[in-house]
This record gives structure tokens, C-alpha cells and sequence, in this order.
């Protein structure tokens, strides 16, 4: 949300100072400080010249994610906060504050305060989404251990398929397992368990 340079009334040594009617005055608790750095941290915004004004200003615009508003328990800081809003946002956030029965401060740090939760819910159902993907495709190893004379009868067995060029290019790029395996060990290990899968899938 860009300031409506078109409102200012006037300059002081140089700086542009936005008029007072498009000041919103508010008190941050705590957790709504919290919250303010942590929407601030998510949206990248530490690299501009006033990151909380930025980020007030980009939570603003998205407030209409939200479905419900909440404020936070904990008391307020001493120190007031201040943003400039264009007129026409400033107008929408004091009506919209009105209708909900919230001064519009409240409202401003409800908003804050709300998003970043929002976001923090939507992260964690995110990482159980991933985490419960992780569980369903995890794997299930099969050890088995074959004396010499099974491995000579299976290697006779599987003649065929031990000769396949492909197969033996993708167990040399696997890591080398320190157990004193040959290449030929882990091709039948390769061929055993597409076995067993075919076996299993029936």
C-alpha cells in the first residue's frame, strides 16, 4: 500500500510530513509486538526503511483472510505506535472497526495480532500435512540373511536378470554399504526385493 502523497499539506526540514487526519495512533502489548516482528520476519520486509510501518500497511491489505478478529490478553507498551494510511483505508478501517464495535486501534492490532496467528496455524497444519505424507510413503526394510549356498542357487536363478546393464549402474551410484557386499550382492538384493514387491502386490 503505497502513501497518497497527493495529501500533503506540508514539509518540515526536508522531510514530507503526511496530515494528521491520516494518522492512526495505537498502543502494541507484548504478544501484538511479537506478533508485528514475526509478520515482519515472514514478509521479508526488515530491509526497508520503516519495516513495522510496511507491515502494518501490508496486513491492512490483507484483512479480509481473516475470519474472525482477536485481541491479545497481555498489557500495552508506554511507547505509541503511529502509520499513515491513505485517506480512502484509513475512512474503510474506522467503519470497519465501528461496525464490530472496536475502537480502531483495537482494531489495527487485532488485525496484527490475528494474521500472524493465522499464518503460525496455517504453518503448523502445513508441516503435519508434509509429516503425514513423510509417514505414509515411509519405508518398511526387509533384512534377510542368505547363506553361500542359497546365494549360488539364487544367482543361478536370477542369471538374467543379474545381467542387466541398467540395474548395475544404479547400484554402483547407491552408496557402498560397509558390510563387505559386492556389487553382485546388491544387484540380487535389488532383484529379491522386486520380487517380494511383486509377490506382496498380488
Amino acid at each position: 500500500m503505497k502513501i497518497n502523497n497527493l495529501n500533503v499539506i506540508e514539509k518540515v526540514q526536508g522531510f514530507v510530513r503526511p496530515p494528521e487526519e491520516n494518522l492512526i495512533g495505537f498502543y502494541l502489548s507484548h504478544q501484538d509486538a511479537q506478533a508485528l516482528n514475526s509478520l515482519t520476519s515472514r514478509w521479508n520486509l526488515h530491509g526497508n526503511v520503516d519495516p513495522y510501518a510496511e507491515t502494518i500497511r501490508k496486513a491492512i491489505d490483507e484483512r479480509h483472510s481473516l475470519k474472525e478478529v482477536t485481541l491479545s490478553k497481555t498489557g500495552r507498551h508506554n511507547n505509541q505506535g503511529t502509520v499513515w494510511l491513505e485517506k480512502d483505508v484509513r475512512k474503510a478501517l474506522i467503519n470497519e472497526a465501528a461496525a464490530l464495535g472496536l475502537d480502531v486501534a483495537d482494531y489495527l492490532r487485532g488485525i496484527v495480532y490475528s494474521l500472524n496467528q493465522k499464518l503460525v496455524q496455517e504453518e503448523i497444519a502445513e508441516r503435519e500435512r508434509q509429516g503425514k505424507i513423510r509417514h505414509d510413503k515411509r519405508k518398511i526394510p526387509v533384512s534377510l540373511t542368505l547363506d553361500k549356498d542359497l546365494r549360488e542357487k539364487l544367482y543361478k536363478r536370477f542369471e538374467r536378470e543379474l545381467q542387466d546393464e541398467e540395474l548395475k549402474e544404479k547400484v554402483k551410484r547407491q552408496r557402498t554399504p560397509m558390510n563387505g557386499t559386492t556389487v553382485e550382492d546388491r544387484m540380487l538384493q535389488e532383484v529379491l526385493n522386486n520380487h517380494l514387491l511383486e509377490y506382496l502386490n498380488k
